[in-house]
């Protein structure tokens, strides 16, 4: 029976989900137990900040946060990865300590790329908006989407000569073109150096090649190698693509238990309906064509096809050994915080909640500014999980159970607060079962 936790943040983001990823991937490696992270949506705008208790301090982008621990991690096709600073990242843990020797980052073909240029023209529109930003991290995250244009998988199988065609071209015309759109005329000098900079593409696919080498292809059949799998979801439910009421001061993903469920009913048809069993290894997948259908010869891909009903029930022959066992864990800080702009009703003065604590991962920039702080409201808080968690998503005979867990304790004594069931690295955090 495998064990499925899954980590979602209860508010604008930054609520502790790197912490608890942290605690599960503790507690099941204690018990011999595999572990693979799943970063079921965002980018590189994540930031999942993990300490040791020997003192290593790491704020996780592109690798799950129970990397410290021994956890692999797979980037499945919600996720935007950008080779830059994949590779930044990969070095940095490499320097405090990290053997990828024995830790696994495995992507999924159909995953999204940023570009240098979609950075660039994230950072030049923000830098444009003035006071009407939108609260962006600069990351490219936006861009990316819009820009709609070739997945991990066929820029894998593209020559360097190929690939500096499709940069330099259709990608840096594409910048052009939405600055054209919003009325930017003139780029500051400082962007147009970098911009023509012809190192600029150069160490980018330098940084594509060497990622592709460092990690693996992969689809949804690679939860079926490991014991326990965490679901750690970036941002937080008040981000959710969804949240009509923020305008565009939101993330375009899913920030809460759909998209891990829709790749739960996709691993489930995987193994019940096509007969595989634990000890299949599956080739590599290999891309077909621009039309972006991808021949998974072992049966991976299972996102068109037409037996999958929307709530995954068609699944048979599940047995008592078979069943998953799935805790919904959302998380929150015993206040609220908001990097960037937008609306924020509970916003409150920094004194109100603690004036000497200092956030260490949320440092003021040019983009998201300060940290903003706010109180709690738990009845709010818990009407947005019971909008959120829908057990109809996942396959029948699910033994499913819904956790909250709250962290910072130490620093303000909201209404949440129960008794304490979790600690981890000398932080105090608590679960409430949702009834």
């Amino acid at each position: 029976m495998q064990d499925i936790k899954i980590v979602i943040g209860g508010n604008f983001g930054d609520e502790g989900k790197g912490l608890m990823t942290d605690y599960f991937t503790k507690e099941a490696r204690t018990n011999g137990r595999s572990v693979l992270v799943v970063c079921s949506n965002g980018g590189a705008q994540r930031g999942h900040t993990v300490t040791t208790s020997s003192g290593i301090r790491h704020v996780f982008h592109h690798f799950g946060s129970g990397t410290f621990e021994g956890a692999d991690t797979w980037l499945p096709r919600f996720f935007i990865v950008n080779p830059m600073l994949f590779m930044n990242e990969y070095e940095e843990l490499q320097e405090k300590g990290v053997s990828f020797d024995k830790i696994k980052i495995y992507m999924d073909p159909e995953c999204p790329v940023t570009t240098p240029f979609d950075m660039i023209a994230n950072q030049v529109i923000e830098e444009h908006r003035g006071r009407s930003r939108h609260g962006s991290c600069g990351m490219g995250i936006w861009e990316t989407i819009l820009r709609d244009g070739k997945l991990l998988g066929e820029m894998s199988l593209m020559t360097d000569a190929e690939l500096k065609d499709y940069l330099a071209g259709s990608c840096k015309n594409r910048m052009a073109s939405r600055f054209e759109q919003l009325g930017i005329s003139e780029i500051p000098e400082n962007w147009r150096d970098i911009i023509e900079d012809e190192g600029l593409v150069r160490n980018y696919i330098a940084d594509f090649r060497q990622m592709c080498r460092l990690s693996g292809l992969r689809g949804v059949s690679v939860m079926k190698e490991y014991y326990t799998i965490i679901f750690e979801a970036g941002q937080g439910l008040l981000l959710d693509r969804c949240r009509k009421e923020f305008g565009c001061h939101t993330t375009p993903s899913n920030t809460g238990f759909r998209n891990p469920a829709e790749l739960i009913r996709e691993y489930y048809h995987y193994l019940f309906s096509r007969g595989m069993t634990s000890a299949d290894e599956p080739s590599r997948n290999i891309v077909t064509g621009s039309n972006r259908e991808w021949n998974m010869a072992d049966g991976d891909d299972v996102r068109n096809t037409a037996s999958v009903c929307e709530t995954g029930r068609n699944i048979s022959n599940i047995t008592e050994e078979d069943k998953l066992q799935v805790e919904v864990c959302y998380v929150t800080r015993t206040y609220l915080t908001r990097h960037g702009a937008g609306p924020f009703p509970e916003e409150c003065s920094k004194d109100e909640i603690n004036p000497t604590m200092v956030d260490m991962t949320n440092v003021p920039n040019p983009h998201q500014g300060t940290l903003r702080y706010g109180k709690l409201d738990a009845k709010d808080f818990s009407r947005r999980i019971v909008n959120d968690f829908d057990s109809e998503r996942l396959p029948e005979r699910f033994e499913t159970k819904r956790t909250v867990a709250v962290t910072h304790v130490n620093e303000y004594s909201g209404p949440v607060i129960k008794e304490a069931d979790y600690i981890s690295d000398g932080e105090k955090n608590m679960t409430v079962h949702v009834q």
